[in-house]
């Protein structure tokens, strides 16, 4: 009878494994009552998420204010006179930052306080000069070391522009990471005894850590930190995991969107569960009785009933070193036999599936790498395995070798909400990926065209595919003739069409936002004809591309200056009074008025008959905004010439 129970593979594991089983479910059913570990578990995640939640809040006011007042400090500044002095001034940014720091637009350095010891370096190399110079947005540079001092620091960063936008240079102020009393050094925050709080940048370098020794080091890699590497992409929540030293810990990430940082709580989890381990005693005391009274029994068991199973695994190894094609048993276990049979048909299938997989391998590899399009191929955790050169070429950096942190950071501001979410979408339910984004590759942005869709072999997602275009021509050729459509040829300004686009959509703001004003300045030339009857219709249209000039240094930026045609022009003044708008036609008639045009010995003088409205609050839509306008100008034109009138109901400002 025995030997029939122990001629199976099936029978021995099985008399085996229960008599164990028996004994362990008893001590486990006696002592369940001691196990909290799962309940403590979840409570303290939720104390990290909240801990989190304000380290993360707390940062983003600090940086929020730090940006502020570099903000309010940039207008102030007098690039020709003694920087030195102003920024000595600063008393509250001192306060803020270690330094202040000016630097022109080659990144040299202008003015520094306190002061460089040997005049400063150039940062034009410098990745976060390039940023601010490319996207002239404020920004809060990755970790470097300080070229004088040689301290691991941080610059929030604000750009100088002139006031046509042109770059002239950075405002900075930076922030030791070895400063106790630094915003960006978190070492003096514990949570618990042994609990501490890691700031790290989106590209996986640490800012600040209780252990000075792992400031400006690299996250370790993925697979050590799963969840540290899913914050890096923007991914915010909790879990168990390890931290930087190796230890098991309960861990909550949230965002510091404002620079790119990442704040992580760490809680080892042996201070986690030690409310949990003073019940586990008992159970680890009763577990050991019962496996000392086991052990002997199950060893006996086992070792019998595996030993065949030694030998077919040395079979198996010579299988795969390549020594034998089959494998041969020499046992009367059915079940063996029954295993080495369906192994000898998987390895016949096996060796069949490697060559034919070897083969369309390299017929796919040699189709991507001649591919003109950029493509990639990704697993489902979104890590990218393969890049073909086309991409390469795209992107002007290693994007095998990098993280896709790397790539998302050169996407515009603008443009990377979209982009994550779109991804996000992907990763997690298989998604379509489609969209047009801007892209700084090195000091050139581009216009990329991306679409990546998951790749399944019946009911398994195996990964991702993607493919990446250059759109950047395409883009400017439609941007030109969306602005050809809308502007006049021979002025600049914007014709009826662009004109009316811009009507609709300042009187659909007004309706939103009723306390919002809007005016409209309208106008005809006065004396215009005999300058076409005697100099021809090229200075006319010479006449005319000066009078379009005038009117657009005259308004500011956001104003629309239209050219509805022959010699009729209008204003569109969003956020404007009518008092205001009709001082600044006033300016107009006189800048109009004072202009001389010369052109084969004739000397030309014109002038304007205007008018001006404003929107009430009971239009519908612009036409009667506009019809009151015309009606003024006209008004203006009968009334002499050369005069400025107002909608009815006001009095004429102006006239020659």
């Amino acid at each position: 009878m025995t030997g029939w129970l122990l001629s199976t593979l099936r029978s021995r594991l099985l008399l085996g494994v229960s008599l164990g089983w028996l004994v362990l479910v008893a001590a486990l059913l006696a002592y369940s009552h001691l196990s909290g570990g799962a309940l403590a578990q979840r409570e303290n995640l939720t104390h990290l998420e909240y801990e989190a939640q304000l380290i993360a809040k707390q940062l983003d006011r600090s940086i929020h204010v730090r940006q502020q007042a570099l903000a309010r400090l940039r207008p102030s500044l007098v690039l020709d006179e003694d920087l030195f002095t102003q920024l000595q001034r600063q008393e509250g940014l001192l306060a803020l930052f270690d330094r202040l720091m000016v630097f022109d637009a080659q990144g040299e350095p202008v003015a520094a306080w306190p002061p460089f010891e040997h005049g400063g370096p150039n940062i034009a190399a410098r990745d976060y000069f390039h940023h601010v110079r490319g996207f002239r947005r404020p920004h809060v540079s990755e970790p470097y070391v300080g070229g004088e001092t040689g301290i691991p620091q941080v610059m929030v960063i604000e750009p100088l522009l002139d006031d046509e936008g042109r770059f002239l240079g950075i405002l900075g102020g930076n922030a030791s990471l070895h400063d106790g009393t630094s915003f960006v050094n978190l070492r003096s925050q514990r949570i618990g005894e042994d609990g501490h709080v890691v700031l790290t940048t989106a590209q996986g370098q640490i800012i600040s850590h209780p252990d000075p020794a792992y400031l400006m080091q690299a996250v370790p890699a993925a697979d050590r930190l799963p969840l540290l590497d899913r914050a890096l992409y923007g991914w915010e929540g909790s879990g168990m995991g390890e931290q930087l030293d190796g230890q098991p810990a309960l861990m909550a990430f949230r965002q510091v969107w404002s620079a790119d940082w990442v704040v992580g709580v760490f809680l080892p989890l042996s201070q986690a569960e030690a409310p949990v381990n003073r019940y586990a005693t008992e159970l680890r005391w009763v577990g050991l009785a019962t496996v000392a009274l086991m052990l002997p029994l199950l060893w006996w068991l086992l070792g019998l009933g595996l030993a065949p199973l030694h030998r077919l695994e040395r079979q198996i190894e010579r299988v795969g070193r390549g020594d034998a094609r089959r494998l041969r048993l020499h046992t009367s276990m059915r079940e063996l036999h029954q295993v080495a049979d369906a192994f000898n048909r998987l390895e016949d299938q096996r060796r069949d599936a490697l060559a034919s997989r070897e083969a369309r391998e390299a017929f796919l590899q040699a189709v991507l790498a001649s591919s003109p399009v950029g493509m990639f191929l990704a697993d489902m955790k979104g890590r990218i395995n393969y890049v073909n050169p086309a991409l390469e070429a795209i992107s002007g950096f290693n994007v095998a070798a990098s993280r896709t942190s790397e790539w998302v950071r050169r996407i515009h501001p603008e443009d990377r909400p979209a982009f994550i979410e779109q991804w996000r979408a992907t990763l997690e339910r298989g998604d379509d990926h489609h969209l047009q984004y801007r892209f700084q590759r090195d000091d050139e942005q581009l216009w990329l065209e991306a679409q990546v869709s998951r790749v399944e072999l019946g009911d398994t997602a195996l990964g991702f595919v993607g493919m990446i275009q250059d759109i950047t021509e395409r883009h400017e050729r439609e941007t030109r003739q969306l602005w050809e459509a809308e502007h006049d040829p021979l002025t600049g300004c914007l014709n009826r069409r662009g004109f009316e686009n811009r009507l609709e959509e300042a009187c659909a703001l007004h309706r939103r936002e009723s306390d919002k004003v809007l005016s409209l300045i309208m106008m005809d030339l006065d004396h215009f004809k005999p300058v076409n009857d005697t100099a021809g219709h090229a200075a006319g249209d010479e006449l005319l591309r000066l009078i379009g000039q005038l009117l657009e240094e005259s308004v500011r930026q956001q104003d629309a200056v239209a050219r509805l045609g022959g010699d009729e022009f209008a204003l569109l003044l969003p956020s404007c009074p009518l008092e205001r708008a009709t001082e600044i036609a006033e300016r107009i008639r006189r800048g109009i008025e004072t202009l001389e045009f010369q052109v084969d010995g004739h000397t030309f003088r014109v002038t304007a008959s205007i008018g001006v409205s404003n929107l009430s609050v009971d239009d519908r839509d612009g036409g009667p905004l506009v019809k009151r306008a015309d009606r003024a100008s006209y008004r203006a034109k009968h009334q002499g010439r050369n005069r400025v009138e107002v909608q009815a109901g006001l009095s004429k400002v102006s006239e020659s």
